[in-house]
């Protein structure tokens, strides 16, 4: 099952979304709670990690 992460930076913790618009709202939402760029990352149980972008 894919699912997405969060991170505030490439080494921290991730926040695990089922989906990616799941995903986007919770990084716009922190980013400017935070002031900071979130890391939003694929996770792909057969492929691996993928970025996908930064908000």
């Amino acid at each position: 099952m894919t699912t997405y992460e969060l991170r505030d930076d490439p080494d921290d913790l991730p926040i695990i979304c089922a989906t990616l618009a799941k995903a986007e709202r919770r990084s716009r939402r922190r980013a400017a709670r935070l002031g900071i760029e979130v890391l939003i990352y694929k996770m792909d149980p057969r492929r691996g990690e993928r970025f996908i972008g930064a908000i």
